[in-house]
């Protein structure tokens, strides 16, 4: 009772803040009274508290209280509050305002229709189409625009009658609301009503956002329409029936034929326009009619990043018919117009544009010399390969990225004795890149580098060269097996992998030899390198290293145990499930999910005692995942009594499906 008291007090306080915490005791207290007359409050603040404070309570009281204040003509406040508290408390306001539609105050009745419609549920679809006979003409307005948004097919055909009468508003507020429902139905109709001039603009719009074909000879007419926003609304539908048909050619063939004199004037201004959507629009036409007088025009909107997809994609289609407008391109001032043309020819894959290229790699710009490299790559004209040595000694690593890519795409004549020089080279860099693409090679020339490289000075070198020779195959196995005594922990790491990546019978030797190596990180690559190649001595050979002194050792081998899904791997897994570590024991418990067919609740359970909160949401999710008999009752005490909700979560989704 003091509290309330107090609240009282504070509610009649000329601070906004206190008349707010005020609100926050009556909203404890469940005051459904104060919180009404809080809704009037001059402080938007105090306002929204009690609306959410009203929304909680949502009793019978409520809604009357927030009813009543729909009526309040001279506050405003109260009025959006009102609204906005309906609005949060959803459906079932909903339900209750479609019984309130009677109400004699048109304005009231079209506030009731916005609230209802911004709700936004199907249930209330009969209610507004039955106010499209209201004798205000605004409560209708309101009611068609809600039923568009709520895309009410159900109202399809009273629509179409409404946009067929004299009341010009109404009708283009019901075209609108037919191009918002976006039903094919409405297509007919909505191109006899784009016959009007004054409905024209609202009947395209909504043919634009159906996008049928059988609008297709209506947006290419109205591309002559004296009025400027017809036009562009029907660059916009005519863009989107594009996208969508099935057959482009026929229309293709109509609008390149429309596209001269004014037509075409206008679609350069289009690309002027300050709206993404119609630049984009213009664009995706300029591109698919493969429009070249316009090439300067479109290459500018790469600028913007609104519009620089739209505009890559457009140069691209009018590349492939034809890759001349794009040459000039190269030369142009803007380093990203440059590289984006440089990335257009390579994708066109026109033979003849590699001497044009070529120059390109020496570009002042990094991107662009990159994009001309990626370019010559693709084309694959061996007479790309000495330039494209140049860039291995660019500034920019990712240049000399792209030049590696470049150079491993076109294997061809050079090749091997442009790398063999470079091999020598005394920029370790240099030779690091050569080591890249050591793995296309394959001769005596490709002996003699590899012998250098295998025993260059830099390990940095020899690591990239074995990766290298990882990648190109199984036919590189005994080069790589030189790398297994590298006295860098790091070359003999990459070989470790590169032969784990071959996986064949004949790298199990030498992994199993590396199981001994002195250094942690090797071992464990050479674990489950091992488990990957499938071969019978990896459980027998993997067991010693169980009793290794470094943990994540032992915790690759009881993954790669796991790996093996070899029977008899799971008496030495079970063992890890008691290790002292709880690293360990997790990897033993996400390890046995390898056996479906093994009776391991009774070795699991224990875990779901475990101190360790990760130990046990693996012991439950291999549990889930093996689904033994009794595994339900062990997840369904687990989802209700872990501590940790994350446990209890894992345990929930397996018990519900």
């Amino acid at each position: 009772m003091e509290k309330m008291k107090e609240a009282l007090s504070m509610f009649a306080s000329p601070d906004p803040e206190l008349r707010r915490q005020a609100v926050i005791e009556f909203a404890k207290d469940g005051s459904a009274g104060p919180l009404l007359q809080a809704i009037s409050d001059g402080d938007w603040r105090v306002r929204k508290t009690a609306v959410d404070a009203l929304v909680d309570i949502g009793s019978e009281e409520v809604f009357e209280g927030l009813f009543k204040a729909l009526f309040s003509e001279d506050n405003a406040g109260a009025r959006n509050s009102a609204a906005e508290a309906f609005v949060k408390i959803g459906p079932h306001a909903a339900e209750a305002l479609c019984k309130r539609l009677d109400e004699p105050d048109a304005d009231v009745r079209k506030f009731i229709v916005d609230i209802i419609g911004e709700i936004s549920d199907k249930a209330s679809i009969p209610a507004l189409i039955g106010m499209l006979n209201d004798p205000d003409e605004n409560v209708r307005a309101s009611a068609i625009e809600h039923l568009g948004k709520m895309k009410a097919v159900e109202a399809l055909d009273t629509l179409v009658q409404i946009m067929r009468t004299e009341d010009q508003w109404l009708a283009f507020t019901a075209a609108a609301a037919l191009g918002e429902i976006e039903d094919k139905r409405a297509v007919a109709p909505l191109i006899e009503a784009a016959e009007d001039k004054y409905l024209r603009e609202a009947a395209l719009d909504a043919l634009c956002r159906i996008s049928d074909e059988s609008a297709w000879g209506v947006f290419l007419e109205c591309l002559s329409d004296p009025a400027q926003v017809i036009r562009q609304v029907a660059v916009r539908g005519l863009s989107k029936v594009l996208m969508t048909a099935a057959q482009k050619g026929l229309y293709l063939a109509s609008l390149k034929s429309s596209l001269a004199g004014e037509t075409l004037s206008f679609l350069s201004s289009c690309l002027k326009e300050e709206d993404p959507e119609i630049q984009n629009s213009a664009l995706h036409l300029i591109g698919e009619a493969g429009e070249k007088t316009l090439v300067e025009d479109a290459a500018g909107l790469l600028l913007l990043e609104e519009t620089r997809e739209a505009a890559y994609s457009a140069l691209l289609g009018i590349a492939r018919q034809g890759v001349e407008p794009m040459l000039f391109l190269l030369t142009n001032p803007e380093a990203l117009i440059r590289s984006s043309a440089a990335s257009i020819l390579g994708e066109v894959g026109d033979p003849r544009v590699v001497n044009f290229l070529i120059p390109i790699l020496s570009d002042e710009n990094g991107h662009t010399r990159g994009a001309a490299a990626t370019a010559l790559g693709r084309l694959g004209d061996p007479k790309s390969v000495q330039p494209l040595f140049e860039l291995l000694r660019d500034e920019y690593d990712d240049v000399q990225e792209q030049a590696i890519a470049a150079l491993g795409l076109l294997r061809g004549a050079g090749l091997a004795e442009g790398l063999k020089d470079l091999a020598l080279d005394e920029d370790a860099d240099i030779r690091r890149n050569v080591a890249s693409l050591i793995g296309l090679l394959d001769g005596p020339d490709a002996s003699v580098i590899l012998n250098g490289l295998l025993k260059d000075e830099d390990p940095e070198v020899r690591r990239t060269a074995v990766s290298s020779l990882g990648r190109s195959g199984p036919s590189n196995i005994k080069v790589i097996l030189k790398a297994v005594t590298d006295e860098d922990s790091y070359v003999r790491l990459a070989a470790v992998n590169a032969l784990s990546e071959i996986g064949t019978e004949d790298v199990v030797e030498a992994l199993v030899l590396l199981l001994g190596d002195v250094d942690p990180w090797v071992r464990s690559a050479a674990a489950r390198g091992l488990a990957g190649t499938g071969s019978k001595r990896a459980v027998e050979t993997l067991m010693p290293l169980l009793k290794d002194s470094y943990g994540p050792v032992r915790i690759a081998v009881v993954e790669a145990l796991g790996e093996t899904r070899n029977e008899e791997a799971i008496g030495p897994i079970k063992e890890s499930l008691r290790d002292s570590d709880p690293e360990i024991r997790k990897a033993a418990a996400g390890a046995l999910m390898n056996f479906p067919g093994a009776e391991l609740n009774r070795d699991l359970s224990p875990l779901l005692e475990d101190d360790n909160w990760s130990v046990r949401k693996a012991a439950v999710e291999t549990i889930g995942a093996l689904g033994a008999p009794g595994s339900r009752e062990l997840l369904e005490k687990i989802a209700g009594s872990d501590e940790d909700d994350i446990v209890r979560e894992s345990a929930a989704r397996f018990i519900n499906g």
